[in-house]
């Protein structure tokens, strides 16, 4: 062909291609105003990593109730009643996860709160509610008792080392596999590294590897690939949390040395590998987001009456006048201690320890408010948003759990009223659980410690910055304390536990 011939060819090809997608323009604008325009939100903005919900926060000040990221296709909702239309009322629309190619890598497809909104996760999740349940979540309580009063000791003894005491990872596995580890435990500190490594996946995925899945194939030193070495140290250390206890649990109860519910659950289903997977994964997800989560608001407890030592006193004078001095709380007290009651659900309205909670995604295309939302759309709850609403909750910023004392409903509201266990199908299935441990911790400690700052060696008490964590999951920051029992019969009380 001549080169003009050519020449004309390609200028008659570009116009024809130019035409096609003004067309395809037009048409896809034609589309959008006939479906509704997108929720209000920042053009191109940068994404945070640190404190996330307050940039999130500060965006809904200035976008409204609904904040769309059209460049990440994300939706953040930082009022309950949002979250409650779309999580809860279109649950069937918005109960799936999120699933890049970087946390599939890490395994996340076989971690039950992160598992797409599929057949495989309603059996898993099937049988994860037939075990903790509401109407069964009574069988742990000896468990509850036991381990919570070990806590009260360790922390009685060895109250320098108190941040140590909160993680809960013990409680977990002796609930489930009738193991009796502590916090210094191999598995407890592969746990703490998991979760880590989890947040880290979740909210900083690889851009190589999203827009170049083949680079799963490469070595690490491969240009890109940096993503490898975190990959191998979290599928190494989820196999090892998802093995080794089961494993454990199961030859304990087939020697005679110990039952547990995992145990007990293997035994009935041995030979069936399918059932096996669905008990083992519920095992694992069970300490990765009730353990880590319980440990977090159990600290923020310690955190905030330390700092607060009149909410303390008020709390302990109410045990003292419906329980005495002379046992510890038990379950059955609750609904008598209303004061003990708002400071649990205080703690976990200021303090939610994941505060954007995890991301739901929709699975069609749905509209709202006159909004077109659209399919494959990551929905984020800021939950630490919701809860510091001021349109629902004065000075939201303070402590103040008076606020659930004086509502009109009183502090015994239902469970689902407590944003930091989730929304819709994908709310926590061990909630029932985990509120149960954080409100006797709770409970035990004011009735038999005093918690105050600590004092320098010219007897002045040692400021406390209050700080947290700044990534997916919250926690206090450490920081000094002094913890001493109430007085010498409640030390009493504390040690005799050990003969229990």
């Amino acid at each position: 062909m001549a080169p003009q011939a050519a020449s004309s060819s390609l200028i008659a090809l570009c116009g024809i291609s130019t035409f096609a997608l003004s067309l395809l323009y037009l048409f896809s604008c034609r589309r959008q105003s006939f479906a509704g325009s997108s929720p209000p939100g920042p053009k191109s903005p940068s994404m945070p990593i640190l404190d996330a919900w307050l940039q999130y926060q500060e965006w809904g000040r200035e976008y409204g109730d609904l904040v769309y990221i059209r460049k990440n296709n994300m939706l953040i909702v930082n009022h309950a009643h949002v979250a409650r239309d779309l999580l809860d009322i279109r649950a069937r629309i918005y109960s799936d996860r999120p699933m890049t190619n970087t946390m599939k890598l890490c395994g996340f497809n076989d971690i039950l709160s992160l598992q797409r909104y599929s057949n495989r996760w309603r059996e898993n999740r099937r049988l994860f509610q037939q075990n903790f349940r509401h109407s069964a979540s009574n069988r742990f309580y000896p468990t509850q008792y036991k381990q919570i009063h070990q806590f009260l000791r360790r922390i009685t003894t060895v109250p320098e080392e108190f941040m140590q005491h909160t993680m809960t990872y013990c409680l977990i596995y002796a609930s489930l596999y009738g193991l009796d580890i502590t916090a210094e435990d191999p598995l407890a500190r592969k746990a703490v590294e998991a979760m880590a490594l989890i947040g880290q996946a979740t909210l900083q995925p690889f851009p190589a590897l999203e827009l170049c899945p083949w680079l799963r194939f490469m070595p690490s030193w491969f240009p890109g690939c940096g993503f490898q070495q975190m990959v191998n140290k979290c599928t190494q250390n989820l196999w090892e949390i998802d093995t080794i206890p089961f494993d454990t649990a199961v030859n304990n109860l087939k020697t005679g040395t110990g039952t547990s519910l995992i145990a007990e659950l293997a035994l009935e289903n041995e030979g069936n590998t399918v059932e096996i997977e669905k008990i083992k994964a519920m095992g694992t997800v069970s300490f990765l987001a009730g353990a880590d989560t319980i440990m977090s608001s159990i600290g923020s407890f310690l955190l905030n009456m330390t700092q607060h030592p009149e909410v303390q006193s008020k709390a302990q004078a109410e045990i003292d006048r419906v329980i005495g001095r002379d046992r510890l709380p038990n379950f059955e007290d609750r609904q008598s201690l209303p004061y003990v009651e708002s400071i649990y659900r205080e703690i976990m309205r200021m303090h939610p320890p994941l505060p954007i909670g995890v991301y739901h995604v929709s699975t069609e295309d749905d509209f709202y408010r006159g909004y077109h939302i659209p399919k494959g759309c990551a929905v984020v709850p800021n939950i630490w948003a919701m809860n510091r609403d001021p349109d629902v909750h004065s000075e939201p910023d303070k402590f103040m759990p008076e606020r659930f004392l004086d509502s009109p409903t009183g502090p015994f509201t239902k469970i689902n009223d407590i944003y930091a266990y989730g929304f819709g199908r994908r709310v926590c299935v061990g909630r029932y659980m985990a509120d149960n441990t954080v409100w006797l911790a709770i409970a035990s400690v004011l009735a038999t410690l005093n918690l105050r700052k600590a004092k320098d060696d010219e007897g002045n008490e040692v400021d406390i910055p209050g700080e947290y964590t700044r990534h997916f999951f919250r926690h206090p920051e450490p920081y000094q304390s002094s913890i001493t029992p109430r007085d010498l019969q409640a030390r009493e009380l504390i040690l005799a536990t050990a003969m229990a």
